[in-house]
């Protein structure tokens, strides 16, 4: 995927199936596949490392709860959410 050319349809479907691949969730074909074109491929290369990295960091802190205001934040978004689709919450 280049900028020049813009994104390839072969692009487009490796990275539908990006997170498969590292996940290793693929047939050994497939990932064969793959491989090749992260290998040719910088700007795909380079989101497979990227994503692989935002993985890691975010398995490394899986062990640890969000801060408090985070969370929070977050059910104050989720309710407004809800209020806004007009759906019922159940109880709490």
């Amino acid at each position: 995927m280049s900028a020049a050319t813009g994104s390839s349809p072969r692009c487009r479907a490796l990275l539908l199936e990006l997170s498969r691949y590292l996940d290793g969730d693929l047939a050994p074909a497939r990932r064969r596949a793959i491989e090749r074109h992260l290998a040719a491929c910088t700007c795909c290369g380079t989101m497979s490392i990227r994503m692989r990295t935002a993985i890691a960091a975010c398995r490394a802190e899986g062990t640890q709860p969000p801060p408090r205001a985070v969370m929070v934040r977050a059910a104050k978004r989720v309710r407004a959410l809800i209020a806004k689709s007009g759906i019922t919450a159940g109880p709490r």
